[in-house]
């Protein structure tokens, strides 16, 4: 995909989410105006290292979406991947709340998933065959010529 579409602002929230959760584990325990904590309770040191983990996966998903070129088939399986993280983080996110509806950081990534989702299965590039990279490339050499 070019870049400045949806696949860049997903791989902008996967860094950026992933750089606070690895730097700094403990804003998970931090709510934000109407927006609740995303986990309550103590920030043991285990749950902490469990999110910096998370945040290192994060942070490689920043990379691969900002780089890779979805055509309609890597595009569909990064839609699967998205649409199963994204139905993680709201199973995860009702679960805490006893399957009720509190609002958490949770569903800001369910909600970043399932877009980025639905943008790589359904506005992909083409698949480009050898002849028509061959038909752009003597195009391009005609128009500069």
């Amino acid at each position: 995909m070019p870049h400045g579409d949806l696949s860049d602002s997903a791989a902008s929230f996967c860094a950026l989410t992933g750089l606070v959760s690895l730097f700094y584990p403990q804003s998970w325990f931090l709510g934000l105006g109407p927006v609740q904590p995303m986990l309550d309770g103590d920030a043991t040191p285990a749950m902490l290292s469990l999110i910096q983990v998370i945040g290192g996966l994060l942070l490689l998903l920043g990379p691969v979406f900002f780089v890779v070129r979805w055509n309609t088939l890597n595009g569909k399986a990064a839609m699967l991947g998205c649409l199963i993280a994204s139905a993680t983080f709201a199973a995860v996110g009702l679960r805490l709340d006893s399957w009720t509806f509190v609002p958490r950081g949770w569903y800001l990534f369910t909600s970043a998933f399932f877009v980025s989702g639905m943008h790589f299965g359904f506005n992909a590039n083409p698949m480009l065959t050898s002849a028509m990279l061959l038909e752009k490339e003597k195009a391009k050499a005609a128009k500069k010529a």
